[in-house]
């Protein structure tokens, strides 16, 4: 992200990657990863003590991820956070149902068509796969 956005916006950002990435009751490495690379990526740090609080109560009991999606008013950062949303659910390479539905909640308290979230989800699943067969044919060839 290009802009300078307001703290407790990119706070809010963190808390809705982290309620995503524990929707479906576990975190898995890939999934943990994925978020401290989002959160680098943004321009905070897992390790600061607030941020790894926040996602630690998040991890520990998520809230309602419309409530902390609805602190969220700027649209860049709307859209930023939905395909963020996506990257984390499908990190593992796997969906569960209840990461599709928080991503599409996501979608749906942003304005978003939720159609959209699941294009984005079948996407970057079908990426995954992609990246994990070239690695495969890589493999055999070194």
């Amino acid at each position: 992200m290009t802009h300078e956005y307001p703290q407790e916006q990119l706070l809010a950002f963190v808390q809705a990657m982290a309620n995503v990435a524990a929707s479906d009751g576990r975190i898995t490495d890939e999934e943990r990863q994925q978020l401290d690379e989002v959160v680098l990526n943004i321009g905070l740090s897992p390790r600061d003590p607030q941020v790894a609080a926040l996602i630690e109560a998040e991890f520990q009991k998520p809230g309602r991820l419309t409530d902390i999606v609805s602190k969220i008013e700027i649209r860049e950062l709307r859209a930023s956070l939905l395909r963020m949303l996506v990257e984390v659910a499908c990190a593992d390479g796997q969906l569960a149902t209840e990461e599709r539905a928080s991503v599409k909640e996501a979608a749906s308290a942003f304005g978003f068509d939720v159609s959209v979230a699941d294009e984005l989800i079948d996407w970057t699943l079908d990426s995954i796969k992609l990246d994990q067969r070239e690695r495969e044919i890589m493999a055999k060839m070194l």
